[in-house]
């Protein structure tokens, strides 16, 4: 049925403007949106025939074939409005006002999505949230995010950008919050306004019907977001906080050490602070959006020792980046997401991370910034100054123009002129920070560093890991150490980069398999400590000048260890190895007595824990003999104490143990598979995110009659006449031979599409017959979208671990940040 008007509520439970992002069609109601580059009235058909029934069109696009087609489908209803987003937004907005639970608003120039974040994890353990899903505060994302409302919900927090004067408006209308936090004001997304009062007076917009505003208050002299207010909303409560007054507003006072920083909050008429916590955040904007987020826990009702135990699982948020390896020993940090001031004090911190190697920054002129040029770039060679930069490199005219101003720099107009001066083929052993303007094609450099040009790529999502790993901090509790292994290339993830993550997360230790991937870590800036699985005895040296500890499990090597201590009067960590029942490697039970007296007669060896390997913790199936290993462990370990006269750490519990055998964590556990989002446990799968996804490309696109053969062997054949890809993945890359003749899938355009034909070392072939719309180069997905690693495993008759270790070296590893 077609309706000329605006529906006021849709059938539909899932709201898409994305034709590439539909999951379950049924329950879709689709959005066709006309805008600069694209349609989305072009995808109408093949989404009808996909499965959607409910459609939002334009009017000026619903004419001709289309409009005539729709007519004929059945069961289908189409809106016909004048701006499908605007529809979008009036849809959200009355869903919004059938709740009357508390709404939190936040916006600002920057710090949204941090105190989104923050805020909901110091309010989660106490109320059911819904929030923005990542950075989604525009004119699409804040309906989208709003619509997410249920009746379970007890707190929503939402966060709202806006980059023109009249947005916030209609963004208020959908929001509509209770509360409201306004982060820190600068320079974004200034160059549609025609002065920071304007732009500060959009952005206070969102706060017009608010209860109660959290503020910074910056100048002890001048309170403008109160004069503002003053005029927007004079019946809201203002909650302004500063770390300047201590009179007329919260004083917050924080004093920063190298490795926490002690916050404490207290009210003008007050000598006692009423908020004293502790935190790891050191950097200033961190702790800016950190206080705004404990002020207003504190208006939520969370007591004081509630905000005290959440903050202390209060992590950095991660930008929108891309990490890569490059040629040369070069690390790329591809942070062209955003170009503004702002966005470059945010990005510049990355460099520290790399203290090893040269800093190289290469930068566009700043065309987003919002400040005239004459007062920019001394403002960016100001800020350059307070930073380890050895190679800053410019393009564009306004650099160029205005190079007399940094210190030193190379500058070129384009991006061509940079590339065809040979100059990044000088660059070497150093990580290069790219922020440029989408307009300067800075992708260009990023193809000429990238050490591989193979279009497979293995994606890994940071923000994922930071999510599984906070997910198992909280599960263990803050009493119980964590270590995480890092052996075989991170299970293919990347060795270095994962263990960087880790151990900027404070991860209490790493394990690797062999004494050279300690090596690794160690010349690749790794310092927490390291545990090496499989140590030989002529490593012995390496290991000590690595400063790498060895898991010990036989009596050679205990002996070996001694005698090496003696001669090179060293004192020696080590980690003894137990067997309970893996037959594998490991002291045995009778052997108990033999080591505890060789220990004992080694004082220059430090036992820094005990550990052994459950055989079966993913399965209840074995529970009984899980418990019995458990109970030897128990038996062993204490023999081993009483005779040391310390308590090292013990572990036996792997990642699926962590959650099915709460008494096996002991002092500390270990965290393998289940970091990058795999577990057999259905309750905490729910809990955890996909960190892997394996993507290739289409190389090219073949009509195929049913009487051709396709592929080695002549073993792969379509039932009818139609199409396939040759997609540029094969086993070579990590793609199991099993998984041809249609038993590996892959996600191409949001459709599942059979292999055919056996999988080649470089390539594979599937069928595309039922793709509306395909063309060579569309991206092809292994696993990591709609197919999981866990259902490619078992089509493929292995398990996870096989599959992501097998992902060879030559398939280049790209680490995302949102």
């Amino acid at each position: 049925m077609i309706h000329f008007s605006s529906p006021t509520q849709v059938k539909s439970s899932i709201l898409s403007l994305d034709s590439r992002q539909i999951y379950l069609p049924q329950q879709t109601a689709f959005f066709a949106v006309r805008g600069v580059h694209h349609d989305g009235h072009q995808y109408i058909e093949p989404l009808y025939h996909l499965g959607i029934r409910e459609f939002i069109v334009e009017s000026a696009a619903w004419s001709g074939l289309l409009a005539e087609k729709a007519k004929k489908w059945t069961q289908a209803d189409f809106w016909v409005v004048e701006s499908s987003i605007n529809c979008l937004q009036e849809i959200a907005s009355i869903h919004r006002k059938s709740f009357s639970i508390p709404v939190i608003g936040i916006t600002g120039s920057n710090g949204k999505t941090t105190c989104k974040e923050w805020l909901a994890t110091l309010l989660q353990s106490k109320f059911s949230i819904v929030k923005s899903p990542k950075s989604f505060n525009s004119q699409i994302g804040v309906p989208l995010s709003v619509w997410g409302l249920k009746a379970q919900h007890q707190i929503a927090i939402f966060e709202a950008g806006i980059s023109r004067v009249g947005e916030m408006q209609r963004i208020e209308k959908i929001i509509q919050p209770t509360w409201g936090i306004f982060t820190h004001f600068g320079e974004a997304h200034g160059q549609n306004f025609e002065s920071d009062q304007q732009k500060l007076q959009e952005k206070l917009q969102l706060f017009s019907h608010v209860e109660k505003l959290v503020y910074r208050r910056k100048n002890a002299d001048q309170d403008s977001i109160k004069t503002e207010m003053q005029s927007i909303n004079p019946q809201a409560e203002l909650i302004a906080w500063s770390t300047e007054d201590l009179a007329h507003c919260l004083y917050v006072y924080w004093k920063i050490s190298p490795k926490e920083t002690h916050i404490r909050i207290k009210k003008p008429a007050q000598s006692e602070a009423f908020l004293d916590v502790k935190t790891e955040l050191t950097d200033e904007a961190y702790l800016e959006n950190l206080c705004h987020c404990l002020i207003m826990a504190h208006v939520a009702g969370l007591s004081v020792e509630e905000i005290q135990a959440r903050t202390k699982w209060i992590r950095p948020i991660s930008m929108r980046l891309e990490i890569k390896e490059g040629l040369r020993n070069n690390q790329i940090i591809d942070d062209s997401y955003n170009n503004d001031l702002d966005g470059l004090q945010l990005a510049l911190p990355l460099l520290k991370k790399y203290e090893h190697k040269k800093r190289v920054l290469i930068i566009s002129d700043f065309i987003e910034a919002g400040i005239a040029a004459p007062e920019l770039y001394p403002k960016i060679a100001l800020l350059l100054q307070s930073q380890r930069i050895d190679h800053l490199i410019g393009v564009g005219d306004q650099l160029i123009k205005y190079q007399d101003t940094f210190k030193e720099i190379d500058v070129f107009y384009n991006t061509e002129d940079l590339i065809n001066s040979g100059l990044l083929n000088q660059i070497s052993d150093a990580v290069v920070l790219l922020k440029g303007a989408r307009k300067f094609n800075f992708e260009q450099i990023t193809q000429i560093l990238e050490t591989k040009t193979h279009c497979t790529k293995l994606e890994v999502n940071l923000d994922a890991l930071q999510n599984n790993l906070t997910y198992f901090k909280e599960t263990i509790g803050p009493d119980t150490k964590l270590m995480v292994m890092v052996k075989a290339f991170a299970y293919g993830a990347g060795a270095v980069e994962i263990a960087q993550v880790l151990q900027q997360q404070g991860i209490d230790y790493l394990t690797v398999a062999y004494t050279d991937e300690g090596v690794q870590l160690r010349k690749n800036g790794i310092y927490c400590p390291i545990m090496v699985m499989n140590p030989q005895i002529g490593e012995l040296d390496t290991l000590s000048n690595f400063a790498l500890e060895p898991e010990v499990y036989s009596m050679s090597m205990l002996e070996a260890i001694d005698e090496y201590s003696h001669a090179h009067n060293k004192s020696i960590k080590i980690h003894i190895k137990l067997d309970t029942g893996m037959k594998r490697l490991g002291f045995s039970l009778d052997q108990c007595q033999e080591l505890t007296q060789k220990i004992a007669s080694m004082p220059q060896v430090w036992v820094a824990s005990i550990l052994s390997h459950l055989v079966a913790s993913e399965s209840m199936k074995h529970q009984k003999f899980t418990e019995k290993q458990m109970v030897l462990f128990d038996k062993m370990t204490k023999k081993i104490i009483q005779t040391l006269g310390y308590t090292p750490f013990r572990h036996i519990a792997n990642s699926a143990a962590i959650k099915n055998y709460p008494a096996a964590r002991y002092e500390m556990v270990r965290l393998g598979i289940s970091l990058y989002g795999i577990s057999e446990n259905k309750a905490e799968k729910k809990s955890l995110e996909n960190v892997l996804t394996l993507k290739t490309y289409i190389s090219q696109i073949k009509d195929i009659k049913k009487n051709e053969t396709i592929g080695y062997g002549r073993k792969g054949k379509l039932k009818s006449n139609g199409r396939i890809a040759t997609l540029a993945l094969g086993y070579a890359d990590g793609y199991s031979r099993s998984l041809g003749m249609g038993k590996g899938m892959f996600e191409i355009n949001g459709y599942l599409c059979p292999t055919v034909g056996a999988i080649c070392m470089d390539m594979c072939m599937v069928d595309i017959t039922h793709l509306p719309v395909v063309k060579e180069g569309d991206e092809a997905i292994a696993f990591g979208g709609k197919i999981q690693l866990t259902d490619l495993a078992h089509q493929a008759k292995t398990i996870p671990y096989e599959l992501m270790t097998n992902i060879s070296e030559r398939v280049k590893r790209v680490y995302v940040k949102n």
